[in-house]
C-alpha cells in the first residue's frame, strides 16, 4: 500500500504520519548547523558522514524540523477542537442523521494507536514528487482517518481528557522521530495491540536500543572512539551540544536521566475500551528536546486515566491548542530552552518589553506616520507612575529608528527645574553630542554646520549658550552676542531659530524629527512654549515633519500648567493632536507579562500571576519590583532539574506587602548598607540622574567617594549604569529615596552641597556646575542660612546665574534666579550693598515683563524709582516700565512716562511740525549719503537711552496722536546726526523716508530708506533690520517694480522671526499677503499665503493682526467662489465675528477704513452699483485719515476708488464724483512719474474712464487699448482683465455690441489666468444675458497706445 497520494488538481500530497517524519527528518539540513560546505559532502567532517543515530538526534532539534513538527501537533490539536465544538453544538451527538445519510466520523474515539491514523497534507505546488526540495516543511494541514467507532461523549466528559492522552502518544512519536513510548513497546512487542477496538497494528517495532538505553548516544559504548575518530574533528560536536547538555555535568551522573517527574504517580487503570500505558517523557528529555516541548508532552499525558493527575495537567484541548500556538508564535520565549545555569547566578531579569499596549502603540504609530506624510503631530501619554509610559515611548523609538528618523529625548526633573530649558535644551545638545562621536570631523557633520549658517547666519551662535555641542559642530563664535537686548525679543528670537534648527537637521539628513520630553509635569513655561513654536512653525512649513512625544503623569498637569496651554494652542491650530491614557494592567495582561518574563506558558504561570496581581493592584513597576525582590529570596527560583522557574506559591501568598510602591521602594532602600543609603540620598537631591562627570565632581566638593556606593545600587537594580551615567532605574525610587530625608535635613544638605560645588564653579568657570550649585542654594533657602555674609554670596550667584539663563533666552528661569537672589538679601541690603540691588532689581523686572508679570514690573520699578541715587540710574527700569505700559495698552499712561523721561532729557516734543521738518531737511542737506554712513557710532549709555524712548514715544503717538508722530521721528534723526548712529536710527531713516513719500516726495523717501537699510546692515543692528525692511518695503513698491518687493517682505518677515520682533513679523506677514494680492499672483497662492498668515499670527495671539488680515482674505475667497471657507485655525465664522472683533472694528479708524474698502472692491468687481454707491459714500466719509507713513495699499485705494468715482459720476451725472475721480487722476500721475512699471496701466484705465465720462470716444477707446497692453506688459494679471472688461462696457454702452465681445471674452481668459473663477462665472453669465448665442471663442483685438488728449475742452463743454 503506497504511504503518498498526489493531487495534480489541487497540488497537494499527503503522506501517513511515520512516513512524513522519515522524510522531514532526511531533508533537515545539517550542514547549515554546523557551518560546512554542503558541497564537499565526501569531507570527513560533513554531517554524511556522521553516524545515523547522531544525525537523527541533530535532526529532531532543528528549527526546521522542530517548527514543522509544531505546525502538524497544532493542526491535529485544532483539527480536534473543533470537532468538539461541533459535537456540542449539536447537543452531545457527533453523528446526525441528514437525509437518513450517516457522515464519517471526525472525532476518533480515544486510543494509543493514533499515530497510525495521522496524515499530513502537503502543497507541492511548483515541485515535482521526487524532487530534492523542502516539500516535507511546505505543510498544509494534518488530520485522522476515519477510525470507525466514533465517539460519543454523552455523559462522558472522561473522554475529552483521554483524547488529550491519546494526542500527547501522538505528539511523543512525533517529535522522537517516529519512536514510540518504550512502554507502550515492552507491552505490545510482538503482538497485536490490546486496545479495545482491536483494528489497529503497531505500526513499528522499537528498537533495542531504544528500549534499553537511554544514554545521550544510543550507540555501543566499544565503538565510540572509533566511531568519532572516523570523522576525523572530535572537537566538532563540542560546539554543537555543549548548550545541550550543559545541564548533565551540574547535576551530575545519572540523576539527570533517573529523575522522574512528581507527575508519575500511581495509577488505577479504570474501565475504558483502551489499555492505559503509564509513559515517561525521559526519553525526549534523553534527545535534548527543548524542557518546554517534554513538559507539555508530559501534561497530556496526565489525562491518561480521563481525570488531570498533576497539578501542571491540561484540561481540555483547547489548552493544548493554544499552548502550541504560541511555541509557534513567540519559539524564542515558549519553545526554546533558558540559560538555566546563568540564571541560576544573575537571577530574575527583565527586558524592555511593552505589556497589554498594544493599542496604544498602534495609536503613536499612526500619529508618527501622519507627522512623516507632512506637518507635525503631537502625542501626550499619561499615567500613574509606574504604568509603563517610557516602555511605551521605548518600543515606538524602536519604529521611528527602523524607518529612518531621528530622535530627540530628554527628561524634566523636580530638582533641576532651575536649570534653563532643562530637558529641552540637554534633548538637542544630546543629539550633537552623539553626531559628533559617531560622525566626528566628517562631511556630514561639516555639511550641518554649512546649512545652519547658511539658514540662520551670524545668529545661529546664539544656540551655543543653550546648545554646547553645538558650539563644536560651528567652530569659533564669528559674533559677539548683544547681552543688552529686549526680553522678549531674545526670547521670540530663540524660538524661531529652534525652529529652523530642527528644519536645517531634518532637511540636511532627510529625515523626520522627533523630540521625546519625559517627566512634562516638571516641565519649566520656557521649553513648553518652544515646542508650541516648533509644532505650529512645521505645521505652517508644509515641508516639515516635526512628532512631538511627551510624557506626564496622570492628574499633574492642573490648568495652570504650561501644558495645557501648549494643548489649547494646539487645538486651535491643524496641529494634530493625541492624547493616551494608561491605565493600570488587568490580570491577563499581568500573567503575559509574567509569563514571557519566566519564559512559561501563560497556563502554568496563571496561579502565580493572580496572586502577583492582587499584591500590586497591577502597577507594572510594582510588579516587576516584587518578582525581582521575590527572586532575591529565593521564593522564585530557576530549577536546574525541570530546566525551567519554579516558586513557592504558599510563602508568596502569605508575604505581606505595603499598598503603595513607593513604600515598598522604600523598604528595599532600607536595607542597603549606610554608606549605600547616604550616597543614593547625596544623588537623590540632584535629582534623578548624573553623569559620571559630574560624579566626580561632587566627590571632589564633598570630599567623599559616592561612585562605589553607587555601584553597590546599581548591582542591586535600584540604579542603572547606562553610559557614562548613573541614573534611578525609576523615578519612583530617586522620590522614595529623596523622601527619606526630613524636610530640614534636606534643606541644609541641599544648601552644603551648593556652597560646596559654588566654589568649584568659580574655579573652573563652567555654566554647568553654576546652574546646579545655585540651584541647591535656593533649595536650601535664605531660612538655612546661618553666616549673613553667605546672603550676599548666594544674591550674587543668583544674579551671575541669572544672567547666564538670559542669555540662554530662558527669561522664566531667570526671573526664578533674580528673585531668589532678593530673598537672600539683608534688610538694609540698599545702604549695603547698592549695586548689586540695583542690577537685580533693573534685570528681574526685564525678566518679568517677559514673562507678561506686569505687576511685578511695577512693584520693581516703584522700589527702585524711591531708593535709586541718580535719574540716570533709574532709565532703565523706567525704560522697562514704559514697555509694560505699551504691551498691556496703558498707551496714554506710557506716552506720559515717555514725554516726562524725554524733557528731563532735553528732547522736547513740542513745537510746529513743518519746522521742525525744515530744520531736518537742512541739517540732512550737509551730509551726503556716504558722509551719513560714515558718521561715530553713538556709545554713550544715556544718549542711547534716549533714542529707545524716543522710538517708543513714536509707537504711542502712532495709536494716539498720529499727526504728533512724525515729531518723534524728526528727533530721532536730529539726535543721530548729533550725537552719532545707533541701531535704533535706521529705524528713524526708514520711518523719515516714509514720511516724506507719504507728502508726496517720494524720490527723497526711496533715498533715506536706502540710507537705512544700509546703516542697519553696517551696523548689524539685527533688532532693527526687520523693521527697517518692512517699512522700506512699502516705499519700494512706490519706485521698484511691485512683483520684486515681495522678496524685501519675506526677508523683513524672517529678520523680525529672528530676533524676536513679533509685532514686526506679523506686520511683514500682512504686507506680503497684500502685496502678492496685488501684484497679481494667482489667487490659489494667495489663499494658501493667507492661511499660514493667518496661523502665525493666531499661534502669537495677535488679534489686532489677525482683524487687519481677514478683510483681504474674505475678499480673496470672494475671487476664487469659497466665500464660506474659514481658515481651520479660526474654527467658524461666529467664532470670528466676536463682540472684541466687532468692537475693535468699530473703534479702530484704520481697520474701518480696510473693512470699508475690501467691501468696496468686491462690490466694484462684481459689478453691484447700488451696493458701491452706498459703500462709497461711508469709505469716503474715513478716507482722508490722516497718515505719516506710506503703504503699498495706498496707492490701490487711489486707483479703485478713482474707477469708482468715474463709475458713479456717469449713473448719477453728479460733477462731484467726476472732480474725486480727477484728484485720483492727479495722484496716480505722480505715481506714475516714479515708476511707470507700476502704476502706467492704472493711470491710462483712470484716463479711459474719464474719457467714457466726457463721452470722448475715440480717445476712450485709445486708453482702453493702451492700459490693457500695459498691464500685459508689466504682468498684471488682474488688471489686464480688469481693463479688458471695463472696455467692453464701454463699448456696450456706447452701442458697439460687436466690439465688445472680444473684450468681454478676454477679460473673462484673464480672470480664469489670475484664479478668479466666481468672478469668471459670473461674466460669463453677463456675457450669455447680453450676446446670447453670439457668444464666440474670438478673443483677437487690435490695441494701439493713444496720444494724451486735450481733455480740457471736452470736460468744459
Amino acid at each position: 500500500m503506497s504511504t503518498a497520494a498526489t493531487s495534480s488538481s489541487t497540488a497537494e500530497t499527503t503522506f501517513l504520519l511515520s512516513e512524513w517524519i522519515r522524510r522531514a527528518i532526511d531533508e533537515v539540513d545539517l550542514s547549515a548547523l554546523v557551518n560546512v560546505n554542503a558541497s564537499t559532502v565526501a569531507a570527513p567532517d560533513h554531517p554524511s558522514q556522521w553516524p545515523a543515530n547522531i544525525r537523527n538526534s541533530m535532526a529532531l532539534c532543528s528549527d526546521e524540523y522542530l517548527m514543522s513538527a509544531l505546525r502538524v501537533a497544532h493542526s491535529l490539536a485544532d483539527g480536534l477542537c473543533e470537532a468538539e465544538d461541533n459535537i456540542a453544538e449539536k447537543g452531545g451527538r457527533e453523528n446526525n442523521n441528514d437525509d437518513d445519510e450517516l457522515h464519517p466520523s471526525l472525532l476518533p474515539a480515544p486510543g494509543t494507536n493514533w499515530a497510525d491514523k495521522v496524515q499530513v497534507h502537503l502543497s507541492s505546488e511548483g515541485a515535482e514528487f521526487n524532487e530534492i526540495s523542502k516539500l516535507h516543511f511546505n505543510l498544509k494541514s494534518a488530520d485522522f482517518l476515519p477510525m470507525g467507532e466514533a465517539a460519543d461523549s454523552r455523559g462522558q466528559s472522561e473522554d475529552g481528557m483521554r483524547r488529550i492522552y491519546s494526542l500527547g502518544i501522538v505528539l511523543y512519536e512525533i517529535f522522537s522521530g517516529g519512536e514510540r513510548p518504550p512502554e507502550m513497546g515492552e507491552q505490545t512487542r510482538g503482538g497485536k495491540s490490546d486496545d479495545g477496538d482491536g483494528t489497529a497494528e503497531l505500526s513499528q517495532e522499537l528498537s533495542q536500543e531504544t528500549a534499553e538505553n537511554l544514554d545521550l548516544f544510543p550507540i555501543d559504548d566499544v565503538d565510540i572512539a572509533a566511531e568519532l575518530n572516523s570523522i576525523s574533528e572530535l572537537n566538532l560536536f563540542d560546539d554543537i551540544i555543549e548548550d545541550r547538555f550543559s545541564l548533565c555535568n551540574d547535576i551530575g551522573g545519572d540523576d539527570f536521566f533517573n529523575a522522574e517527574n512528581d507527575r508519575k504517580s500511581k495509577r488505577q487503570t479504570q474501565s475504558c475500551s483502551y489499555k492505559v500505558y503509564d509513559v515517561s517523557v525521559e526519553p525526549l528529555k534523553a534527545k535534548c528536546l527543548p524542557a518546554s516541548l517534554c513538559d507539555l508532552v508530559a501534561n497530556m499525558l496526565d489525562c491518561a486515566n480521563g481525570n488531570p493527575s498533576g497539578e501542571d495537567s491540561y484540561h481540555n484541548m483547547s489548552e493544548v491548542r493554544d499552548d502550541l500556538q504560541l511555541m509557534l508564535d513567540k519559539p524564542a520565549i515558549y519553545l526554546y530552552d533558558q540559560d538555566i545555569g546563568r540564571l541560576s547566578i544573575t537571577g530574575l531579569q527583565f527586558g524592555g518589553t511593552v505589556f497589554g499596549r498594544n493599542a496604544e502603540l498602534s495609536t503613536v504609530k499612526d500619529a508618527y506616520r501622519r507627522s512623516v506624510s507632512g506637518g507635525s503631530e503631537l502625542v501626550i501619554i499619561s499615567g500613574a507612575s509606574g504604568s509603563g509610559k517610557s516602555l511605551l515611548v521605548y518600543e515606538s523609538r524602536k519604529h521611528m529608528l527602523a524607518g529612518g528618523g531621528i530622535i530627540l529625548s530628554g527628561k524634566f526633573d523636580q530638582l533641576q527645574q532651575g536649570t534653563p530649558f532643562s530637558a529641552f535644551a540637554s534633548a538637542f545638545d544630546v543629539y550633537c553630542g552623539t553626531l559628533l562621536e559617531d560622525s566626528g570631523p566628517s562631511s556630514i557633520v561639516g555639511e550641518l554646520a554649512s546649512n545652519l549658517r547658511s539658514s540662520l547666519g551670524r545668529d545661529v551662535h546664539h544656540l551655543t549658550k543653550l546648545i554646547p555641542n553645538l558650539a563644536i559642530i560651528l567652530g569659533p563664535a564669528t559674533s559677539p552676542i548683544n547681552r543688552n537686548e529686549d526680553c522678549d525679543n531674545a526670547q521670540k528670537r530663540l524660538q524661531y531659530l529652534l525652529c529652523q534648527f530642527v528644519d536645517v537637521i531634518s532637511s540636511t539628513f532627510s529625515a523626520p524629527v522627533t523630540l521625546f520630553l519625559d517627566d512634562l509635569q516638571w516641565a519649566d513655561a520656557a521649553s513648553i512654549e518652544a515646542v508650541n513654536h516648533l509644532l505650529t512653525a512645521a505645521s505652517l512649513a508644509h515641508d516639515e515633519r516635526f512628532f512631538f512625544l511627551g510624557c506626564c503623569r496622570k492628574g499633574e498637569i492642573n490648568e495652570g500648567h504650561p501644558v495645557r496651554k501648549l494643548l489649547k494652542n494646539v487645538e486651535r491650530s491643524s496641529v494634530g493632536c493625541t492624547n493616551i491614557k494608561l491605565d493600570l494592567m488587568d490580570e491577563h495582561t499581568i500573567n503575559t507579562m509574567v509569563s514571557e518574563t519566566l519564559r512559561l506558558l501563560p497556563r502554568l504561570t496563571r496561579s502565580l500571576s493572580s496572586v502577583i496581581y492582587h499584591k500590586t493592584k497591577g502597577n507594572p513597576l510594582f510588579v516587576s519590583h516584587l518578582m525581582l525582590s521575590l527572586s532575591k529570596e529565593g521564593l522564585l527560583r530557576p530549577s536546574l532539574s525541570r530546566r525551567r522557574w519554579e516558586w513557592e506559591m504558599e510563602k508568596i501568598e502569605d508575604r505581606e506587602l505595603p499598598d503603595d510602591v513607593a513604600m515598598f521602594l522604600n523598604n528595599s532602600i532600607m536595607e542597603l548598607p549606610d554608606g549605600v543609603q547616604s550616597s543614593l540620598c547625596i544623588l537623590s537631591c540632584f535629582g534623578a540622574s548624573a553623569n559620571v562627570s559630574f560624579i566626580e565632581t561632587l566627590e571632589r566638593a564633598l570630599q567623599k567617594n559616592i561612585r562605589d556606593d553607587l555601584d553597590v545600587a546599581v548591582a542591586k537594580g535600584l540604579l542603572d549604569k547606562i553610559g557614562v551615567e548613573y541614573r534611578f532605574s525609576h523615578d519612583r525610587i530617586q522620590e522614595a529615596t529623596y523622601n527619606m530625608m526630613e524636610d530640614g535635613t534636606r534643606r541644609l544638605f541641599h544648601f552644603t552641597y551648593g556652597l560646596s560645588l559654588a566654589s568649584l564653579s568659580i574655579e573652573e568657570e563652567c555654566d554647568g556646575i553654576l546652574f546646579v550649585a545655585v540651584n541647591q542654594l535656593n533649595l536650601g533657602g535664605p531660612a538655612i542660612v546661618q553666616d549673613p555674609s553667605q546672603r550676599f554670596t548666594v544674591a550674587g550667584m543668583n544674579l551671575r546665574a541669572g544672567k547666564k539663563a538670559m542669555e540662554m533666552s530662558d527669561f522664566k528661569t531667570a526671573l526664578s534666579y533674580m528673585n531668589h537672589g532678593i530673598s537672600f538679601l539683608r534688610e538694609h541690603h540698599w545702604g549695603e550693598h547698592y549695586d548689586l540691588s540695583l542690577e537685580l532689581f533693573e534685570l528681574a523686572a526685564k525678566c518679568a515683563l517677559s514673562n507678561g508679570d506686569h505687576k511685578r514690573v511695577s512693584l520693581l520699578f516703584e522700589q527702585v524709582l524711591g531708593v535709586a541715587h541718580s535719574f540716570e540710574d533709574k532709565l532703565e527700569i523706567t525704560y522697562t516700565y514704559v514697555r509694560s505700559l505699551l504691551t498691556s495698552s496703558c498707551l496714554g499712561e506710557a506716552l506720559t512716562k515717555g514725554l516726562y523721561v524725554l524733557n528731563e532729557l532735553g528732547i522736547v516734543l513740542s513745537g510746529d511740525l513743518d519746522a521742525l521738518l525744515v530744520e531736518t531737511k537742512s541739517m540732512l542737506a550737509e551730509h551726503s549719503d556716504e558722509q551719513l554712513l560714515s558718521l561715530p557710532v553713538m556709545t554713550d549709555r544715556t544718549k542711547l537711552m534716549a533714542m529707545k524712548f524716543l522710538s517708543r514715544t513714536q509707537t504711542c503717538l502712532l495709536h494716539t496722536n498720529p499727526k504728533s508722530q512724525p515729531k518723534a521721528t524728526l528727533h530721532m534723526v536730529q539726535y543721530s546726526l548729533r550725537h552719532g548712529m545707533s541701531g535704533l536710527s535706521s529705524v528713524g531713516f526708514v520711518l523719515y523716508g516714509s514720511f516724506l513719500a507719504c507728502l508726496g516726495d517720494i524720490p527723497a523717501g526711496y533715498r533715506y530708506v536706502k540710507i537705512a537699510i544700509k546703516l542697519a546692515e553696517k551696523l548689524n543692528a539685527i533688532g532693527s533690520i526687520g523693521e527697517v525692511l518692512a517699512v522700506g518695503s512699502q516705499v519700494m513698491g512706490y519706485v521698484e517694480p511691485l512683483q520684486s518687493v515681495n522678496e524685501v517682505i519675506v526677508r523683513s518677515l524672517e529678520c523680525g522671526l529672528a530676533v524676536g520682533s513679533i509685532g514686526n513679523a506679523m506686520l511683514s506677514c500682512l504686507m506680503n499677503t497684500v502685496c502678492a494680492f496685488w501684484s497679481g499672483k494667482h489667487l490659489s497662492l494667495v489663499k494658501s499665503n493667507v492661511d499660514d498668515t493667518l496661523r502665525l499670527m493666531s499661534s502669537h495671539s495677535t488679534l489686532v493682526w489677525i482683524l487687519q488680515t481677514l478683510p483681504l482674505y474674505r475678499t480673496v475667497l470672494a475671487m476664487i467662489g469659497n466665500v464660506d471657507d474659514v481658515p481651520i485655525i479660526l474654527g467658524s465664522r461666529s467664532d470670528i465675528e466676536t463682540e472684541k472683533e466687532r468692537k475693535m472694528s468699530e473703534t479702530n479708524l484704520h481697520l474701518l477704513k480696510v473693512v470699508h474698502f475690501n467691501k468696496l472692491y468686491v462690490g466694484f468687481i462684481f459689478r453691484r452699483y447700488d451696493e458701491v454707491k452706498q459703500l462709497a459714500v461711508a469709505y469716503d466719509a474715513i478716507a482722508s485719515l490722516p497718515f505719516n507713513t506710506i503703504l503699498i495699499s495706498h496707492c490701490m485705494h487711489v486707483f479703485y476708488g478713482g474707477l469708482i468715482y468715474f463709475w458713479i459720476a456717469r449713473k448719477t451725472m453728479d460733477v462731484s464724483w467726476f472732480d474725486r475721480g480727477e484728484k485720483a487722476i492727479e495722484k496716480m500721475r505722480s505715481y506714475a512719474d516714479c515708476s511707470s512699471w507700476n502704476f502706467q496701466n492704472k493711470l491710462l484705465l483712470l484716463q479711459a474712464e474719464q474719457c467714457f465720462y466726457l463721452e470722448d470716444i475715440e480717445s476712450a477707446k485709445r486708453f482702453y487699448d493702451a492700459a490693457i497692453l500695459s498691464a500685459k506688459e508689466h504682468k498684471f494679471v488682474h488688471e489686464e482683465a480688469l481693463a479688458c472688461e471695463l472696455a467692453g462696457h464701454f463699448m456696450l454702452e456706447s452701442g458697439e455690441g460687436r466690439a465688445a465681445l472680444p473684450y468681454f471674452l478676454l477679460a473673462q481668459k484673464k480672470y480664469h489666468e489670475w484664479g478668479a473663477y466666481a468672478k469668471e462665472k459670473s461674466l460669463e453669465k453677463y456675457i450669455k444675458e447680453q450676446f446670447g448665442s453670439e457668444t464666440t471663442t474670438e478673443t483677437n483685438i487690435g490695441l494701439s497706445i493713444p496720444a494724451e488728449p486735450d481733455l480740457r475742452k471736452r470736460r468744459a463743454s
